[in-house]
């Protein structure tokens, strides 16, 4: 059996007030394990064969850091609606987290092992160029979260999203190891070393997708279910250096996300503050907001009138 681990992982988000969590790594296997696919060419596959009896759905979980422990939240009251997604899309903390769901762990097991979890070390240093957190832990401890199965092969089908450095450009990431995956989704410029690939180098996906509604819809999903549990929460406050370079990042990528989330059937947004790495009490009230954000926009879409 697995280890019961969850996805506190996302904690290393704390170095940074700025963006979404998680390390990453220059190791040159990084390569070998990697082939990100721009948004047009996974468009460009035909999709062949009978079509479902039933939609497709997507649940598009985005990034945000600690904020990711709502997605838990969220998934809970998918599953108590009666709603279970044929696939799972997960940009920086929500790729941890969908990696969780997508490869066969319970909510309520992650849940319990996001809150005991101790992130401190799974945090491996450097003093490499482009970063000082190197990843190589978080991959390992992803690849034995998912049991060491490939991504195509998890029960249910998952992809995460990075950016192409190289390009300005999201990019998907839906085959391979989902350790190295998440490593590159999850990547923040300036604290994690970028991870490398084939055709260059890859960083946190929430650069240029933070809450990835066209790939789904670019894998096939008939409804979209997206959780934004960025950018409606409290937008801080004060005059210092980081307070001010993080609240205007923060704005930039709203309003760069605003697009493609409102191409969702369903946006999922919680009210959140960033809980403190160790605040378990803190922690459990962003689960529970997820939860009731959830509960509240899925009551509202499951009543609206056919074709509304």
């Amino acid at each position: 059996m697995r280890p019961a681990v969850g996805f506190a992982a996302v904690a290393a988000l704390l170095f940074t007030a700025l963006a979404v969590g998680g390390c990453a790594s220059t190791d040159p296997a990084a390569a070998r394990d990697l082939a990100p696919r721009a948004l047009t060419a996974v468009q460009a596959v035909s999709f062949t064969g009978a079509k479902p009896l039933k939609p497709t759905v997507a649940v598009v979980l985005g990034g945000g850091g600690l904020r990711g422990f709502a997605h838990v939240g969220v998934l809970r009251a998918l599953e108590e609606a009666g709603l279970r997604p044929d696939l799972v899309v997960g940009t920086s903390a929500g790729a941890v987290v969908g990696a969780a769901y997508a490869s066969g762990m319970r909510v309520e097991q992650i849940r319990e092992t996001a809150l005991a979890m101790d992130v401190m070390p799974l945090l491996d240093f450097t003093w490499r160029s482009g970063g000082f957190i190197r990843g190589d832990r978080l991959a390992q401890w992803v690849d034995t979260l998912t049991g060491g199965v490939p991504m195509e092969a998890f029960p249910i089908r998952f992809a995460a999203v990075a950016t192409d450095m190289q390009h300005g450009r999201p990019v998907l990431l839906d085959h391979g190891a989902a350790g190295r995956a998440v490593q590159a989704s999850s990547a923040v410029p300036g604290v994690n070393v970028p991870v490398s690939h084939a055709g260059g180098h890859l960083v946190d996906g929430g650069v240029t997708s933070l809450v990835p509604v066209r790939f789904a819809r670019a894998l096939g999903a008939d409804v979209v279910i997206a959780v934004d549990i960025y950018c409606q929460g409290p937008g801080g406050s004060g005059l210092s250096v980081p307070a001010v370079m993080s609240r205007v990042l923060r704005t930039q990528s709203c309003l760069v996300a605003a697009p493609e989330m409102a191409e969702a059937d369903v946006l999922i947004a919680p009210t959140v503050t960033m809980p403190g790495m160790f605040d378990r009490a803190a922690q459990a009230r962003v689960i529970e907001a997820g939860h009731e954000a959830a509960r509240v926009a899925l009551g509202e879409w499951q009543r609206r009138p056919a074709g509304g």
